[in-house]
């Protein structure tokens, strides 16, 4: 997901201005995205009943995007301290795991489907938390810290509930597609601003 604490940029760095201007040229992807994850999160609250199956493709499709935007992320944001990059990194391959084996049909159970939803969203959590804390002085650190200590709480809330049924797996998955879409579409708005500022300076 984008990152609401973006890095202090140097309007001056070429490679800054170029990375930036391919963002903004795409700001309407991240939107998409995160309309979309608003909208399959309202889905799941309003139709809570899906099959396993169903459930494993779609949360397993937004592990598998998020997973490539992290793993990209912490290959390519070399204003990051080295311990978020790494964590990003952790998580992005691990987010591209999970959502495979989703689509392979690798969740049989429910139980089983809990057990690796919830392992992405605490790594997630955990990420968000270290990178909005090393985010000192810059814009969207505290969105960045609640959504980190938001994603602890869920994917904590679904590990220690190995019983878990699949209505409340749907309303904990809903609730969360919900607010990581609404800092999707944040981040989207960040990006196309922070790409017309530089534009502006020229």
């Amino acid at each position: 997901m984008p990152n609401a604490a973006s890095p202090q940029l140097d309007p001056d760095d070429p490679d800054v201005r170029n990375l930036l201007n391919k963002l903004g040229s795409n700001w309407g992807w991240f939107l998409a995205f995160g309309l979309v994850s608003v909208a399959v999160g309202i889905l799941m609250l309003i139709w809570p009943g899906i099959t396993v199956l169903v459930m494993a493709i779609v949360l397993g499709a937004w592990l598998l995007v998020s997973g490539v935007f992290a793993l990209v992320t912490s290959f390519s944001a070399r204003d990051e301290d080295t311990t978020s990059r790494v964590m990003m990194g952790i998580v992005g391959a691990l987010s591209i795991l999970l959502g495979l084996l989703a689509f392979r049909g690798a969740f049989q159970a429910v139980e089983i489907l809990a057990l690796f939803v919830g392992i992405g969203w605490l790594f997630r959590g955990i990420t968000d938390l270290i990178v909005g804390i090393g985010a000192k002085g810059q814009a969207g650190r505290g969105l960045t810290i609640f959504v980190g200590v938001l994603g602890m709480i869920a994917g904590g809330v679904v590990l220690l509930w190995p019983a878990i049924t699949l209505l409340a797996l749907a309303i904990v998955a809903g609730v969360w597609l919900i607010i990581m879409g609404i800092v999707w579409i944040f981040g989207a708005f960040a990006i196309r601003s922070e790409a017309k500022k530089l534009q502006q300076q020229g």
